[in-house]
């Protein structure tokens, strides 16, 4: 059985803007200081597992987050460029208020079906999926019978899990996904089976500290 472990990214000054910021594939952010915080709370919460390696997306917060995990584990990090967040398109670094009323229409249609209708300019969900899924796939196979940890994104994660639970993925933004928090899914035979979604639990201390 082989087990990847799904980690989102700490926290951005765009996650922690009210009301957040759209920043997908751009611009490439660094984690806030909260967000340094959740990634040391992951990687202590990830010691528990026997972790045989830590992939990366190529973005700064993604990289922030998993060097705080590999570091824990005593292991190094591999940059893996399948895992990119959904290019957002001209709506990178707008609020949702902003692009509704900018582009009604559009903003309309994202909402109703973004498998089908995605970020202006950018990917939908169908795209995001085909795009990462053979490369995670890839990477389970790759890794056959081990626990591997990957770092990657809101919208990357949201579309595999949504895939793996056989959910539309018109509903995949359903699904949570909290800065720092994880998803673990287990490979038997080729069939994946998702055993938690986003637990969150480690990032209490952190967000009692913030506040």
């Amino acid at each position: 059985m082989t087990t990847l472990i799904l980690v989102r990214h700490g926290a951005t000054a765009a996650n922690l803007a009210k009301p957040y910021v759209l920043q997908g594939a751009r611009p490439d952010s660094e984690l806030a200081a909260a967000g340094v915080g959740q990634a040391h709370a992951a990687a202590t919460a990830l010691a528990a597992f026997p972790v045989s390696a830590v992939y990366s997306s190529p973005l700064r917060r993604a990289g922030a987050t998993a060097e705080a995990i590999a570091h824990r584990l005593g292991l190094p990090v591999e940059v893996e460029s399948g895992l990119i967040e959904a290019d957002t398109g001209v709506w990178s670094g707008l609020t949702w208020e902003e692009v509704e009323r900018r582009w009604p229409a559009e903003h309309r249609a994202f909402h109703d079906d973004a498998e089908r209708h995605g970020y202006l300019g950018g990917e939908n969900l169908a795209q995001v999926r085909d795009r990462v899924l053979p490369e995670v796939e890839n990477l389970a196979a790759r890794h056959d019978g081990e626990t591997v940890v990957l770092v990657s994104h809101g919208v990357v994660n949201r579309v595999l899990l949504a895939h793996w639970l056989g959910l539309p993925l018109r509903l995949a933004r359903r699904l949570p996904q909290d800065n720092a928090a994880f998803s673990v899914v287990e490979f038997h035979a080729g069939a994946a089976k998702v055993r938690t979604l986003n637990a969150a639990a480690h990032l209490d201390r952190v967000t009692a500290a913030a506040a």
